[in-house]
């Protein structure tokens, strides 16, 4: 065999194995990373649970429309949480499109998985004499959140926005705010 053919070879078979090893660790990044995500979460409503005197309920993931149910004094949370572990501005197009952006120039459609379900879902505005709210929590934070108001006119989403029947907030406002927020 020619010795070009053995480099070239040996140079296939390094990129291989370096492609696989890049691989393997984005995938044991992201697992911790959703770890994370899942204590964070769970320690902070377990807190304002505990502060609410109230009741908090984990379903698991894709299970239903929403990954917890929490309930205060005053209302019942159907939480749903939406990873955005590299910080994306978050545009909500509609009620069901949300895009991703890395940049501002971003031109790429990149959309927010799983946000249908929960905004689908039919819920009573009073369950129990509390009323009921559905609420995405943004984790860790989004540069930015913005929510399209018509074609050309935008504007910036805050824990108050009504958002299609709905609340967006990032876990970041969550622990600053917590307490205007989930009451």
């Amino acid at each position: 065999m020619p010795t070009s053919i053995k480099y070239i070879l040996i140079i296939l078979i390094t990129l291989f194995v370096l492609l696989i090893v890049s691989f393997v660790i984005s995938v044991v990044v992201k697992n911790r990373l959703i770890k994370k995500m899942n204590k964070d979460i769970d320690e902070y409503l377990n807190k304002r649970k505990n502060e609410c005197n109230g009741d908090l309920i984990h379903i698991e993931k894709n299970a239903y429309e929403y990954e917890y149910k929490l309930t205060t004094e005053k209302r019942i949370y159907f939480i749903k949480i939406i990873p955005n572990f590299a910080n994306q501005e978050i545009t909500i197009n509609n009620s069901v499109k949300w895009q991703l952006r890395k940049t501002i120039n971003d031109t790429t459609l990149k959309f927010v998985e799983n946000v249908e379900p929960l905004m689908r879902m039919d819920v009573q505005s009073k369950i129990d004499d509390k009323e009921t709210v559905k609420l995405y929590i943004i984790y860790p934070n989004a540069r930015t959140l913005l929510r399209y108001v018509n074609e050309c006119e935008m504007e910036f989403v805050s824990p108050k926005t009504d958002v299609y029947g709905t609340r967006v907030v990032t876990f970041a406002n969550l622990l600053q705010n917590g307490d205007s927020i989930l009451k």
